[in-house]
């Protein structure tokens, strides 16, 4: 199964197998990530895209050239639907993902680096650009081990990460905390609370568990508190946190504090507890009675 993780950085500078390039139809460099990847790759890059594509390309479909002097090995260059200009089908979008992953199993690619296609100066939408990005890459088969989702600012890989982790969900170490979260619970708060149990699964995913189920919480309330930006103990109804919200409508992006005090930390204490040795004296009460 192809691991997928959310990465804050340039893509000119990802080392991997292969980087996807957001090109331009005309395929001879331009703005934004494709003339980032001209420029860092050097001329090659734009001697072979003249010779593999003297007529362009259209928007949907990807084809691949030499890495010049990038750390990769190869460049995999699809067209992005121009959402400014008109281009608003969502299938052009994810078939870009599509075609990527076909030429890189084409190529034995097993580790690529993908940019947000078609988010920057083509204007798509953030949420329905991530979307698309996530659920098409969930839903394409491939060789591909791994696989990068690139954001250049903290806010958008905020918001790519929890919906990498929605979709993606990564394993859990025995005995850690993250483990502890394996299992969702029901009923949520508000409809932020899944992302937020995801983000701390994650987050906690090799933490070894503590001593006790003071400690336990001391740690869910501090990893919950940096991540939503806010105190569990507010008396607000709710926290909005931005990268939670999908666009899906009123209560989306909200952390419900008092469900997490109620509920969501009550539920994960019961499940530590339940994984403590038995203690001599707690042993004797299930032993039937003599005489």
């Amino acid at each position: 199964m192809v691991t997928v993780v959310a990465v804050r950085g340039d893509i000119t500078q990802q080392q991997v197998d292969a980087i996807v390039n957001a090109a331009s139809p005309h395929m001879r460099g331009g703005g934004g990530v494709d003339g980032a990847i001209h420029r860092a790759g050097g001329r090659s890059i734009l001697d072979d895209c003249i010779a593999r594509f003297p007529n362009g390309m259209r928007a949907g479909d990807a084809g691949w050239t030499r890495a010049g002097d990038l750390r990769a090995s190869w460049v995999i260059h699809t067209v992005g639907p121009n959402h400014t200009a008109g281009e608003t089908d969502r299938a052009l979008l994810e078939s870009c993902y599509r075609r990527a992953l076909a030429v890189a199993d084409e190529l034995g690619a097993s580790t690529v680096a993908f940019p947000l296609i078609s988010a920057g100066v083509y204007g798509w939408p953030l949420d329905d650009a991530i979307d698309a990005a996530v659920r098409t890459i969930a839903r394409t088969p491939t060789r591909v081990a791994t696989i990068r989702l690139v954001a250049p600012s903290e806010e958008t890989h905020r918001r790519i990460e929890a919906q990498v982790l929605s979709q993606f969900p990564p394993s859990t170490a025995q005995d850690s905390v993250g483990r502890l979260f394996d299992r969702s619970p029901s009923p949520w708060g508000f409809r932020g609370d899944p992302y937020l149990w995801r983000a701390l699964r994650a987050h906690f995913a090799d933490t070894r568990l503590p001593a006790n189920s003071g400690e336990l919480e001391e740690l869910i309330r501090e990893a919950a508190e940096t991540i939503i930006g806010a105190p569990l103990t507010t008396s607000a109804e709710g926290i909005y946190v931005p990268e939670f919200d999908p666009g899906h409508g009123m209560s989306a992006g909200g952390v419900s504090p008092a469900w997490w005090n109620s509920t969501g930390i009550r539920i994960l204490i019961d499940r530590f507890e339940a994984t403590l040795p038995l203690r001599p004296d707690d042993a004797g009460l299930l032993e039937p009675a003599q005489g």
